[in-house]
């Protein structure tokens, strides 16, 4: 097959699958993506079960999950999420949703999430739009304030992983989206 995949052979790469979707619409015509936020909130969901399913390190070492999602320049309306696991805690970066699990307990855990650092600036700004925690990560993200993120200091004075540091437990939450305003026409 032309443009296989190397992750399922099954298939054509994101790319070609992205370029013949393109090509379907037609010019002037546009393409109802839907309900976005809900779309991608539970594919997130979806995928964090798979990673924990997955069992990266042999299903009972305790272990990091990092999702980093990110826009692609070359096909601007595709997302690209990415699903990093690590037996050590990552260091923040922006653009960042970490998880800490331990399969063990069947325990999972919320780290930090970090907005892109060009988003930043307007969380900053308008700090009365945004959930005042979010607006706390961001400012010792920004002061490099790393023991907010789970991190202490040596007696060097390097960063290290606080072995004392308890994340915040998933609690089942219901939230209420407002579906207002989220119905894009996106064209091609």
């Amino acid at each position: 097959m032309e443009n296989e995949s190397k992750y399922d052979p099954n298939r054509k790469t994101v790319g070609a699958i992205y370029r013949d979707a393109a090509l379907a619409v037609k010019p002037g015509e546009t393409v109802e993506a839907g309900d976005l936020t809900r779309e991608l909130m539970s594919s997130l969901v979806c995928d964090l079960n798979d990673t924990i399913e997955s069992k990266p390190y042999g299903g009972n070492r305790p272990y990091y999950i990092t999702v980093h999602e990110k826009k692609d320049l070359t096909m601007p309306r595709a997302i690209l999420r990415r699903m990093i696991t690590t037996l050590y805690r990552p260091f923040p970066e922006d653009d960042t949703v970490v998880y800490s699990v331990q399969p063990d307990l069947n325990d999972i855990r919320f780290c930090w999430c970090l907005p892109h650092w060009s988003e930043m600036y307007n969380i900053l700004n308008n700090v009365g739009l945004y959930e005042p925690e979010m607006v706390r990560q961001i400012k010792a993200y920004k002061n490099e304030d790393y023991y907010h993120f789970g991190f202490t200091k040596d007696p060097m004075g390097n960063w290290i992983p606080n072995l004392n540091w308890e994340d915040k437990k998933l609690e089942e939450n219901k939230v209420k989206i407002e579906r207002s305003n989220l119905f894009l026409g996106m064209g091609f």
